[in-house]
């Protein structure tokens, strides 16, 4: 059995994201001071008293019947409701009871889930005495609760925990993909074909998702953390505060991932905020592969898709370790490629080389490319031996340091590939003089 599904929800800018924050640990959900900020579902795993669980940060219910996004999102607040075991529904104490509290009370009460009804914003005994007496004719039992400064935080969590099963075997951590790309490239709606259903918000508007979002996704009886990142606009577009978060939260996200997915529009090609993308994910030392999505909706020529890789290795040339597939995430053609390119990603990253096949890589290499003068003195290299993983990282002794340039190294690197491959992966160098005895 796996983990427990704990789903907050409530209308907006009633405190949601600062409890998921809060019982998550850290700063994870974006959170501002005006309504309707988190549109998709974000999952964040908790701890309490032992007990492992997951916890979902909803939407908020709005009152904007004309626009398709709020219906969109009323939709995904019913989603989680529905994969969750257990459901925190919160309310403003300072703002009252509003119709749309009693709208969802009533809702809620169809799923016959158990329900814990939080009044937040209650920062103390006073003001739960002079804020709480209203909200008692809603017929629920109602937890008092500051989800900013913790009161009450206690009771609601020792409620929810006894809900809460042990979690007997213990779950592995998954592999984590991070989907980045430029707004409307299609990040979500692969996020859709892998998962198979509906689980993000698709819209026409550009830039729908503004928080990274996870879903858990099964291929072959192997599970993957797919996360749905923000898209990255160019810097002039980003003058929302909102937008710079998501920004923010996407690089954190690449920093947490195995394997980041770099998604293009195939139609387009690569563009310079694609390189700018690609720049980060390389910048973070991740295995990578880069899609070519849309292609369904240009000419599917042989010759133009090495057309198409070529000029994508052109311009990524920082990345020609990483490999090239075209999909469409609309029709799924190709996409589930993606979890084999995954898992030998991975499995290359964490790839170690013995120090003997390592020197006789070596000699062979400077046998054929001896590294250039240094001050018109020989440049020796000694040794190599490979100090870590994730990614893969050697160090090499030399008798003098400066003379091994960067375009030495890139040799190295190349010949490198050549004999053990480390696809999809960055690989690093460290070079460390040592005196000859």
């Amino acid at each position: 059995m796996g983990k427990s599904i704990i789903a907050i929800v409530g209308r907006a800018n009633v405190g949601k994201s600062t409890l998921f924050n809060r019982m998550i640990r850290k700063r994870s959900a974006v959170i501002e001071d005006f309504p309707g900020i988190t549109r998709d579902r974000i999952y964040g795993d908790a701890e309490w008293e032992d007990r492992h669980f997951l916890v979902v940060d909803t939407g908020g219910f709005l009152h904007e019947p004309d626009e398709e996004i709020y219906k969109e999102v009323k939709n995904q607040v019913l989603a989680a409701v529905e994969e969750a075991d257990i459901i925190i529904m919160m309310m403003d104490a300072e703002g009252g009871i509003l119709p749309l509290d009693i709208e969802l009370i009533d809702n809620l009460r169809k799923y016959g889930k158990k329900i814990f009804y939080a009044v937040n914003k209650i920062d103390g005994p006073k003001k739960e005495k002079n804020l709480l007496n209203d909200f008692y004719s809603l017929g629920v039992d109602l937890l008092p609760l500051s989800a900013k400064n913790g009161y009450g935080y206690e009771e609601l969590m020792d409620g929810v925990v006894s809900l809460v099963p042990p979690v007997t075997d213990e779950e592995s951590e998954y592999p984590k993909i991070a989907i980045v790309g430029r707004p409307n490239v299609g990040k979500s709606t692969l996020v859709n074909s892998l998962l198979s259903k509906d689980r993000m918000i698709v819209s026409n508007v550009p830039g729908t998702t503004r928080d990274a979002v996870d879903s858990i996704c099964s291929y072959y009886k192997k599970k993957y953390v797919l996360v749905d990142t923000a898209g990255i606009r160019r810097k002039g577009k980003m003058a929302k505060t909102v937008e710079r978060y998501s920004f923010l939260r996407t690089l954190r996200n690449i920093e947490d991932c195995d394997v980041a997915l770099i998604v293009l529009d195939a139609q387009e090609g690569v563009v310079e905020l694609d390189q700018k993308i690609a720049g980060f994910v390389n910048e973070a030392r991740k295995g990578a592969v880069i899609l070519l999505n849309k292609w369904d909706l240009i000419d599917k020529d042989k010759i133009f898709l090495v057309d198409v890789t070529k000029q994508a290795y052109q311009k990524l040339w920082f990345m020609k370790h990483v490999p090239v597939l075209s999909i469409s995430a609309l029709s799924r053609k190709r996409v589930t490629k993606l979890f084999t390119l995954v898992d030998e990603i991975i499995s290359e990253s964490s790839k170690r080389i013995s120090t003997h096949e390592l020197n006789v890589f070596l000699k062979n290499a400077v046998a054929k490319k001896e590294p250039p003068l240094y001050k018109n003195r020989r440049v020796k290299i000694y040794y190599i031996t490979q100090v870590k993983t994730g990614p893969p990282g050697f160090l090499i002794f030399t008798n003098r340091k400066e003379g091994i340039k960067d375009q030495y190294i890139r040799y190295l690197e190349g010949r490198l590939r050549e004999r053990f491959e480390f696809k999809g992966v960055p690989v690093e160098f460290y070079v460390r003089q040592r005196s000859k005895k």
